[in-house]
């Protein structure tokens, strides 16, 4: 049950499982794609939904990502008529890596102390279980709280409750 667990994150497997097909469907196995995790505003960090970054920016996916104001408009309209908050973004990374970029690092989805990023492998080909993700917590001025294997398996919670 995940209320022993320490976890920042807390997804229900299907809606993760349809959260990587999406991605690896949005990224064709050759560039990156990405989404914002949404919740109610509670505490729990309970990822209810999520919001492709090219849905509400159509251009973004640039092989990189390149996402607008536009799209943080658009996101921030869904979340006002929805009573969502965002509690993560996740992104796709070629090959095995799940470290941040110098561009993730420098330039964070939601610049808030405790915003949590996902990073994923592989374009989200095959099988990704919470210790393939690289789960990273933004702290502002003091950088980034990073976590892999295990330690990721521990903050990012994919299965079932009550």
């Amino acid at each position: 049950m995940f209320s022993r667990r320490r976890s920042l994150l807390r997804i229900r497997r299907r809606t993760w499982n349809n959260l990587i097909e999406q991605l690896r469907e949005r990224g064709r196995g050759d560039r990156e794609s990405g989404a914002f995790l949404l919740g109610e505003h509670c505490p729990l960090g309970v990822v209810t939904e999520f919001a492709l970054y090219d849905d509400l920016d159509p251009e973004c996916l640039t092989g990189g990502i390149d996402f607008h104001g536009i799209g943080y408009h658009r996101l921030s309209q869904y979340c006002h008529q929805q009573d969502l908050r965002v509690l993560a973004d996740v992104h796709t990374h070629p090959g095995t890596g799940v470290g941040q970029s110098l561009i993730d690092s420098s330039h964070p989805m939601i610049a808030r102390a405790g915003h949590v990023a996902l990073i994923v492998p592989n374009f989200a080909m095959g099988k990704i279980r919470s210790r393939d993700v690289g789960v990273h917590s933004y702290r502002a001025d003091q950088g980034w709280d990073t976590w892999r294997n295990g330690q990721a398996a521990r903050r990012l919670y994919i299965g079932r409750w009550p």
